[in-house]
């Protein structure tokens, strides 16, 4: 029994966190520490709580693999600090492995979302187009072999802030329910 409720002990409170990151990020486009804080010292608290020692190591490598995923995107300026955090606090609660999982589907629904942005700067005829800036990033590249990175003109649709915990959310959602003895059971 105990080994059945270990999926739903660490799931729930992330799932709560993870959305509650979400919504907020939507409406401030920022996240706030309190809620990053709060959730990896719970998750911290439980891996200790289920596992002893061997969970404190696995709640803490999950932090350190957590925040390794996002800080090459931070470093160059492309996603937040509270992206950075909300991914290490989910570390917390998944441990090392699971983490690289999640952040890679992570990636992949930021991917999906990106590419929504992609075909609203295409056909959005109220804002500049990214296409010019992007083309010259890439002749830069091809003729010196340096990648420059040129920030968004004012109003161009690519330069919005882009609320990656939204991305985080579903991608751990999904690795969740990918995971859940529930759907291994009934599939």
């Amino acid at each position: 029994m105990w080994v059945d409720l270990f999926p739903l002990i660490l799931a729930v409170p992330i799932l709560i966190l993870l959305w509650i990151s979400a919504v907020w990020d939507l409406r401030h486009r920022r996240i706030p520490n309190v809620i990053v804080f709060t959730g990896a010292g719970l998750g911290i608290a439980l891996q200790i709580g289920l596992f002893g020692l061997s969970g404190l190591l696995d709640g803490l490598f999950g932090l350190g693999i957590g925040l390794a995923i996002l800080m090459p995107g931070y470093l160059m300026g492309t996603t937040g600090a509270g992206d950075v955090k909300l991914m290490a606090t989910v570390g917390t609660f998944l441990g090392p492995h699971n983490i690289l999982i999640a952040g890679l589907a992570s990636i992949a629904v930021g991917g999906v979302i990106a590419l929504g942005f992609m075909f609203l700067a295409i056909f959005s005829a109220d804002s500049p187009s990214p296409w010019q800036r992007y083309g010259l990033m890439f002749r830069t590249l091809f003729a010196t072999g340096r990648p420059i990175y040129l920030r968004p003109a004012e109003g161009e649709v690519m330069g919005r802030k882009f609320p990656f915990a939204v991305s985080i959310a579903v991608g751990t959602s999904l690795f969740l329910i990918w995971q859940s003895p529930l759907i291994r059971v009934a599939g």
